[in-house]
């Protein structure tokens, strides 16, 4: 087989069984799978271990809360195939797509290759993003980044998809050559915002080929509702301290201004109020948002956090190599010129 799949968390936990058999049921016996994951509650592993009756795949199960990227390296170490599909635990796929990733990897020679990633449910309706661009502007602190997702939100049906040259594949469900990853040395284990955006970088000094496959459809579940027991992860992984971590170490690494409290504030603190929303709406409906947002939210965020500090006491997370400063600059500035002359607005 060409292929390994490699699946693992985004912000739930009792997802992972519904994602498993969407996958087992859309791809050959004979793919290699490997799932991570850690501290998934009692019977989120019991469904996990008749999956495994049922289907061989390997299993990694940490006993403390695991961000993204880390498991994303775990499971690509593991891997020995040519290429390594990366999937969160939460995406739902439709019949070829894997043939789908494939063949245009093979087509194009690419050397990652994005699905057209759809947000439901329900499945293959909306599109979360058909591909993404990086654009970059001069500002009086320097260079500001921003990633814009193409078709987001537009219908499924009847769109009219952009070509397959691009920059971004959102980690919901990409494929990308063994590798280059190990060229990279992994993914940044201190980032749980804009992983997607430093990996596009790091591709892009690379100039590694990264193309948009259209017919390789998946949905990631944003929508379904959070219980308690996902709610706990959500806060972890979204957690304020790790955001600012995220910010931080993309800064330092890129030497670029980010918006950081439209990402901090406008987005990450208010992607974990909604997700609260979901799991208590009656208490949301008593409280209203400031007091839910203090008295419940930021409360049970404490709680995880200091749970998971002597959970995860003494993991050092991982960083890629140093990119060669003379040719992250020069990425830089032609992303700036790309976006100056509106480039980039025709893929």
């Amino acid at each position: 087989m060409r292929t390994t799949a490699v699946v693992v968390p985004r912000e739930r936990f009792t997802s992972l069984p519904v994602s498993l058999r969407s996958l087992f049921r859309t791809i050959p016996d004979d793919v290699p799978v490997v799932v991570v994951e850690g501290a998934s509650p009692a019977a989120t592993r019991s469904e996990l271990a008749l999956l495994a009756r049922e289907r061989s795949f390997r299993l990694v199960s940490l006993p403390y809360m695991v961000k993204p990227n880390e498991a994303r390296n775990i499971g690509v170490s593991m891997a020995e195939t040519e290429y390594v599909v990366i999937a969160d635990n939460d995406v739902e796929y439709e019949a070829g797509w894997l043939d789908a990733l494939e063949h245009h990897a093979l087509a194009y020679g690419s050397d990652a290759v994005a699905a057209l990633t759809c947000e439901g449910p329900p499945a293959a309706t909306i599109i979360h993003q058909a591909g993404g661009l990086l654009e970059a502007i001069r500002t009086e602190e320097g260079i500001s980044l921003f990633d814009r997702h193409r078709l987001a939100e537009a219908p499924l049906a009847g769109a009219t998809l952009p070509g397959i040259e691009h920059h971004v594949c959102e980690l919901h469900c990409m494929l990308v050559r063994r590798s280059l990853l190990e060229e990279l040395g992994g993914l940044d284990e201190r980032l749980v915002s804009r992983e997607q955006v430093d990996l596009a970088l790091r591709l892009l000094v690379l100039e590694a080929k990264v193309t948009f496959a259209e017919d390789a459809v998946v949905t990631y579940m944003a929508r379904d509702a959070f219980d308690p027991v996902d709610l706990r992860y959500h806060l972890f992984r979204w957690s304020d301290r790790h955001v600012v971590e995220s910010l931080d170490a993309f800064e330092s690494t890129w030497g670029v201004a980010l918006d950081r409290d439209e990402i901090r504030y406008a987005w990450a603190a208010e992607h974990r109020l909604r997700g609260a929303e979901t799991t208590y709406p009656r208490l949301r409906r008593i409280l209203g948002k400031e007091r839910f947002r203090r008295f419940v939210v930021a409360r049970l965020e404490r709680r995880v956090a200091s749970e998971q500090l002597r959970a995860r006491a003494g993991i050092v997370p991982a960083v890629p190599k140093p990119l060669a400063r003379d040719l992250v600059e020069r990425a830089l500035e032609n992303l700036v010129e790309a976006t100056e002359r509106g480039a980039l607005t025709s893929r």
